[in-house]
């Protein structure tokens, strides 16, 4: 990522994301003006081709950026996290005016994921495809300029305002309160037929989970530096800090093997480094709620909002169980994807 970027989300951090991110939490705000200064420094664009105007960043990027983010606002984090696994499947097959529009900074895009138990309906009609069904778990649901609808190996590029497609209630949880994640549901929506991406899921996947670690990376780091100083020196807080370490290391690792094709990439793109990324979050944070004592639970420290937004994205899709069966798939030779 070049400097000039590195320096601006900076001076966004401060000036308008972090100021804002506790009133994000508090009323289940999504960022809209983060969103907005974000695509005005060309991190909307980051991971868009250089040909369209985009940054061209690579995974290692992104990921210092959501990094960075997630220690600051997870849900304004978990929004870009997002739009960049939708923008990798845009940048595969996307229209020059989408590709264009997501690398000026001028359209939000996401990913209509699902959970493991929802049903999407679909069909052909003459040179259209039209969906049906419900996904669950959408971040940026009723926000987003377009969705990347997931379904199968396959993915749609769905505008916000295809008609048959709408929101559900807005989204009322633990954490992560501001990324407008909530259900959104398809009825008889009617897609060219050129908008779908028959091979979809393996652009987004890997970045979606790649990013989520990374997500996870920088709310454990929050979480370390809230505590610094509230916490006596001791063997514990040294083991807490030396886990957050080897997660890092884990995370560049995981985005080296994706970036280079390495053999074990989709296993450890697809379960390890996301399963590992959010069970150290979580129990990082546990960890330093106790040690620090019941000043530690209020809201006056960050340290509360970023535990909730850990836990909370542990049980994001792919949720840890689902995770967990990846790995066993690979470890005995079966298909990760069945």
């Amino acid at each position: 990522m070049a400097l000039d970027h590195t320096v601006l989300l900076g001076s966004v951090l401060e000036s308008t994301i972090a100021p804002q991110a506790d009133q994000v939490d508090r009323a289940g705000r999504f960022p809209r003006s983060a969103v907005t200064a974000l695509g005005e420094i060309g991190l909307l664009g980051l991971a868009s081709a250089t040909a369209v105007g985009g940054g061209g960043a690579g995974l290692a990027e992104t990921a210092r950026v959501i990094e960075r983010l997630a220690g600051v606002c997870g849900s304004t984090a978990m929004v870009l996290l997002t739009h960049y696994a939708a923008t990798a499947v845009v940048e595969a097959h996307g229209p020059p005016s989408l590709r264009g529009a997501i690398a000026r900074g001028e359209h939000l895009a996401t990913l209509a994921l699902g959970e493991p138990g929802d049903r999407c309906a679909v069909t052909r009609t003459g040179g259209a495809v039209v969906l049906d069904g419900t996904k669950t778990w959408v971040t940026a649901a009723g926000e987003a300029d377009s969705y990347v609808w997931c379904y199968g190996s396959a993915a749609a590029l769905v505008a916000a305002d295809t008609p048959g497609l709408r929101a559900g209630a807005p989204f009322d949880g633990l954490g992560l309160r501001g990324c407008a994640a909530t259900s959104m549901t398809a009825d008889r929506v009617e897609v060219p037929a050129d908008a779908v991406v028959t091979e979809g899921l393996d652009h987004a996947l890997p970045v979606f989970l790649v990013l989520g670690a990374a997500f996870s990376l920088g709310l454990t780091e929050a979480m370390l530096a809230d505590t610094a100083g509230r916490v006596p020196a001791s063997r514990e807080l040294a083991a807490l800090r030396a886990r957050a370490d080897l997660l890092r290391v884990f995370c560049d690792d995981t985005v080296a093997a994706v970036a280079g094709g390495r053999g074990d990439a989709r296993v450890r793109a697809a379960a390890q480094a996301r399963l590992a990324g959010a069970e150290t979050a979580t129990e990082i944070g546990d960890r330093l709620l106790r040690l620090c004592g019941f000043a530690a639970a209020r809201k006056e420290l960050a340290l509360e909002r970023h535990y909730r937004d850990a836990l909370t994205a542990r049980v994001m899709t792919p949720t840890g169980e689902t995770l967990q069966e990846f790995a066993g798939c690979d470890a005995v030779g079966q298909p990760l994807f069945r």
